[in-house]
């Protein structure tokens, strides 16, 4: 027999729903209200700003270029990877993703007691490289001028003249002074380099991951594999990141079966990465240090994880984020962290870093010259060769 409900229970129920409905209501359009007034306080006082300059200010300016500046400033001071990247910052990065760069491929630092610019560092591939400048090389003389008599800012831009242009050097090299000439160019940077060390170990460096790099160390590795090489040394220090997409190739290749890594959104919706069962038997060592980032702390947290190699040096740099770059219509974009990584131990490592199953630590001379240092002169590389060969 079914039960009849009372007139003044329908009633309850039907004001009851009635007044939980206006409630949620209320606090949701108080929400909205609070939220567009803070918006609408915050675009009210730019407008100000913008009357103020407009009718105040004795100088000249350009509005657009005020403009990139403001978003600049608006992105820094909310996320700290993250960048506005106007219409000439965003096509160099298109280029970086491709690993493509234009210049002469050095850097160089300004040495006070001396007048004299440093270099510390050649890029593999690059013009500079090709001319046969080394890590180490003091510029005296650029077009021969002295470098002594310019300003750093002055002596650097004559690094970065136009497409096609030939810059004269004179550099100082031990007791010796060579002489070199580089043409600026367009040049695609090589991310991996290698060499074959005793006792069948082989090096592999890994300075960033673009969309060259798995391609290149995966040919690379396939011809060590040839030849029966079963010993490596994966240096990932000073590793920028880069591609999350190479970063997981190159673990694909190496590791068993498994989740190499998750990524998480601000909405909670995650993404894995997956190994195929086919891997590296090898015995391997990475280097790492605190300039090892991003992509490059999360190659090194996956071996880890999979217990498949040591990690020698110090703590890394803890940048856990990725960022994701998203067009604005204008040529522009925004380089915003988007994501959170988690290696497959599943825990982040943002602000905290990845530290090493042995740490070696550089005096502060040797970080200094990081990209001079041969074999004799490396702890690091030393450690790991002897991790490798007992």
């Amino acid at each position: 027999m079914r039960k009849k409900i009372e007139l003044g229970t329908v009633i309850f129920f039907i004001v009851a729903a009635v007044l939980v409905a206006c409630i949620a209501t209320y606090m949701y359009m108080a929400h909205m209200v609070e939220r567009t007034t803070g918006k609408s306080e915050m675009f009210e006082k730019l407008s100000r700003v913008y009357q103020v300059v407009n009718n105040r200010y004795v100088g000249e300016y350009d509005e657009d270029a005020a403009m990139d500046t403001l978003l600049s400033g608006y992105i820094e001071g909310i996320d700290r990877y993250g960048v506005y990247l106007d219409k000439s910052s965003y096509l160099d990065y298109k280029k970086g993703l491709e690993g493509k760069s234009t210049g002469i491929g050095v850097n160089v630092k300004y040495v006070a007691s001396t007048g004299l610019l440093k270099v510390t560092r050649v890029r593999a591939g690059s013009p500079a490289k090709k001319a046969g400048l080394e890590a180490g090389d003091m510029i005296s003389k650029i077009d021969g001028v002295d470098v002594s008599s310019m300003s750093y800012t002055d002596a650097a831009n004559r690094l970065k003249a136009a497409v096609g242009t030939e810059i004269k050097l004179t550099l100082l090299r031990g007791e010796s002074t060579v002489l070199a000439t580089v043409t600026v160019q367009d040049y695609t940077e090589a991310t991996v380099t290698n060499r074959l060390m005793v006792n069948n170990t082989a090096y592999v460096a890994i300075s960033e991951f673009d969309t060259n790099t798995a391609a290149d160390f995966i040919k690379i590795m396939d011809d060590y594999k040839s030849k029966g090489i079963n010993k490596f040394i994966f240096d990932v220090r000073n590793n920028t990141g880069g591609s999350l997409t190479a970063v997981t190739e190159i673990l694909d290749y190496i590791l068993p079966k498994g989740t190499l890594c998750t990524t998480r959104d601000k909405n909670g919706k995650e993404n894995s990465y997956s190994s195929e069962e086919s891997c590296l038997d090898a015995q391997i060592v990475v280097l790492i240090n605190g300039g090892t980032y991003s992509g490059g702390e999360l190659f090194a947290a996956a071996i880890r994880d999979f217990e498949y190699g040591t990690l020698i040096g110090t703590l890394t740099y803890g940048k856990g984020m990725a960022q994701e770059v998203i067009p604005l219509g204008d040529e522009s974009a925004l380089y915003l962290s988007t994501n959170l990584y988690f290696p497959p131990n599943g825990e982040n490592y943002d602000g905290k870093g990845v530290a090493p199953h042995v740490e070696v630590t550089m005096t502060a001379d040797q970080e200094d010259r990081f990209y001079e240092l041969n074999f004799d002169e490396d702890p690091q590389l030393q450690q790991a060769m002897a991790t490798l060969n007992g």
